[in-house]
């Protein structure tokens, strides 16, 4: 009943339209029987309605009133509608007001503003409503830092850099991936210039050099030179050096960027400035466009031209295969999956734009282990490239190592005992080889050897006769030739290896030297993650363990990204160049506290720093201890109820 009552008042609207004649807001609001503003409410979403069904478009100007503009044959089109009012769906869509709206604020140019009357004006909404959609268009503004600044007496403008508001209009653009969408906007933005031009320009250097893009990468080439050219004097972007340009200009992406602009520059008989070539072929680079380089080719030149990548990668897999007890250094699919990757992260993390991982909260709770191995690499990242990585680029890195884990074996040895002739030993050898593919040796020992000599090497000890020997190794299976006992021994051997794998509740010595007692904190009641945190970095701070811009860097971090790490668990840690001395902070909270998405009653806060050797081994040792602490559910427990910081000290180190 509600719906078939706004479709007849959208009906009613249209009949006081349909003629053509010029009519105010009092006049339509007056004929259909609702207030002024509900009829400027339902004019934006009407004027939606005929223009995609090509029907005509409703202008309006103010002071005077509206009028429906359309030929004779979308007249009788529309005749036809109105003479079945159940075929007038129009959609109420905020989404629509947004887009409508983030267009016209992405029009002004950096010292243009424009007022709520001027909006409500130009979109035929009350101011209300004009406000309610400029909190939207903040919302999805926000992922590229570009505000929406109110200068008083003057009206709105969008508060941002070159860069983000580059990316913002490109994204923009392309919001829904239809070429005559996208088409339609590039005719609305770049109506003033000769876009088929710059379009063939880029077709031709694209077939000079023999590359295919997709759809969606020659568009988005397409759009930023566009911007390039309507931007040129108004503002270039920003490209900041800290060591990448040059790497960025021995790959393939910055020559063939260096060619779209001079032949721009030829047909359109203007400069385009160094830094535009650079910011087009980082964003080619972070985009990951198809054809410019083979991974062949990449490699190649990463190899000749890039070793602080390849060192960085190096280290990353020494450290968090030390930390899973694998060793991931001979995985040459990995390392090379890594470094594609991470090319172009480093460039998209400089630039700030953001890439977001959807199968992070599956990642973190279906591969935790890996997960939080892996973050230890994001303060190695912090040391390398003086960046942060956030927990969507951590997610990504994981996948690859996770892959890998995947594609190794898990190889254990065994020592078979055996009281019985050479030739029955032999047999049992061979079949155990044969039936279990991940024994890597197997030796041969008597009951009595065994007995006097022992052995401490060994992963699993079979046995057929129960030995008068307490070894949580043993198994014993009687009936080895036959397929019920290998069935049999495959079960139990999971079991002494998980129990051999079984997870450590304290750390060991090598760790002692991160802890002190009076930076571990019990019953802590705060209410917010900024003043846990601040309490927990003076503590540091006062004890000559950081400096006291600590606090500044790890706040920055937390705005980055998130630190949680799921069991209502936080790890997070402030800048290496911060860090005088390596500690750990602990607080335990009697209530969980908000830490952007998740729940947080447990906060790890390190002060660490990797520049050494020892550092390095002593840091790989802490994080592979730690995580064995924190997965086991009763270790949790223990280390929630314990009543004083010495209780809990002691238990981490019993």
């Amino acid at each position: 009943m509600k719906e078939a009552k706004k479709q007849y008042y959208n009906t009613e609207i249209l009949n006081c339209l349909i003629d053509g004649d010029v009519v105010s807001t009092q006049q339509i609001a007056d004929a259909v029987g609702m207030s002024e503003k509900s009829i400027r409410n339902k004019i934006f979403d009407i004027n939606e309605y005929l223009q995609e069904n090509d029907m005509g478009i409703i202008q309006k100007k103010p002071r005077v009133g509206m009028w429906l503009e359309c030929t004779e044959e979308q007249k009788q089109k529309l005749q036809s509608v109105l003479m079945n009012r159940n075929t007038v769906v129009v959609k109420d869509d905020d989404n629509d007001r947004v887009m409508e709206l983030l267009k016209i604020f992405f029009k002004l140019r950096p010292w243009e503003t424009i007022t709520t009357q001027r909006l409500t004006e130009e979109l035929y909404l009350s101011a209300p409503t004009v406000l309610k959609i400029i909190r939207e268009c903040e919302k999805w503004l926000a992922p590229y830092k570009v505000k929406i600044a109110n200068e008083k007496n003057r009206g709105y403008r969008l508060d941002c850099n070159e860069n983000e508001y580059r990316v913002a209009m490109k994204d923009f653009i392309m919001s829904d991936f239809d070429n005559e969408k996208i088409k339609s906007n590039m005719d609305y933005f770049f109506y003033n210039m000769d876009t088929k031009l710059i379009q063939k320009s880029i077709i031709e250097t694209e077939n000079e050099w023999n590359y295919r893009f997709t759809d969606e990468s020659f568009y988005e080439i397409f759009i930023y030179c566009c911007i390039a050219y309507q931007r040129r004097e108004i503002e270039s972007p920003k490209v900041e050096d800290r060591g990448e340009i040059q790497i960025l200009q021995k790959y393939n992406e910055y020559p063939f960027t260096v060619a779209i602009f001079k032949k721009l520059q030829e047909k359109l008989h203007v400069f385009f400035s160094n830094e535009e070539v650079l910011f087009l072929a980082i964003q080619m680079m972070c985009s990951k466009f198809i054809g410019i380089s083979a991974v062949d080719e990449t490699l190649e030149q990463v190899q000749k031209y890039d070793n602080k990548l390849i060192e960085f990668v190096d280290m990353s897999l020494h450290v968090v295969g030390n930390i899973l007890d694998v060793d991931l250094s001979q995985d040459e699919k990995l390392k090379e999956s890594l470094i594609i990757h991470l090319r172009p992260t480093i460039f998209r993390i400089r630039m700030g734009l953001s890439q977001t991982n959807s199968l992070v909260h599956f990642i973190k709770s279906e591969y935790k282990t890996v997960f939080r191995a892996t973050m230890s690499i994001s303060i190695m990242f912090e040391e390398y490239y003086g960046l942060q990585l956030t927990e969507d680029e951590v997610g990504y890195i994981v996948l690859y190592i996770q892959s890998a884990l995947e594609r190794i074996k898990r190889h254990f040895n065994v020592l078979l005992i055996a009281d019985f002739s050479r030739g029955h030993a032999q047999l049992l050898t061979e079949r155990l080889k044969k039936s279990i593919s991940e024994i890597k040796e197997i030796r041969v020992m008597s009951a009595h050897d065994f007995k006097l000599y022992g052995d401490k090497t060994s992963d699993v000890i079979i046995t057929q006769k129960e030995l008068d020997v307490k070894d949580s190794r043993i198994i014993v299976i009687p009936n080895l030739l036959s397929d019920s006992g290998i069935v049999s021994l495959r079960e139990q051997i999971d079991v002494v290896l998980k129990s051999r794998d079984e997870k450590v509740t304290s750390f060991s010595p090598e760790c002692y030297p991160l802890l002190d007692p009076d930076l571990i904190f019990v019953h802590q009641k705060y209410e917010d993650k900024e003043s846990l945190l601040s309490f927990m970095s003076s503590a540091m701070a006062k004890r000559g363990y950081v400096s006291t811009n600590f606090f500044e860097t790890l706040m920055e971090r937390e705005k980055a990204t998130t630190t949680s790490i799921g069991n209502n668990i936080s790890v997070t840690h402030g800048a290496q160049s911060e860090v005088i001395e390596p500690k750990l902070s602990i607080a335990v909270l009697d209530k969980p506290i908000r830490w952007n998405d998740d729940e947080v009653d447990l906060v790890f806060l390190l002060g660490f720093k990797m520049t050494t050797p020892e550092d390095i081994k002593r840091i790989q040792c802490f994080y592979k201890e730690y995580i064995s602490i924190i997965e086991r559910e009763e270790n949790l427990k223990k280390i929630k109820s314990m009543k004083s910081n010495i209780d809990l000290y002691k238990f981490l180190i019993q």
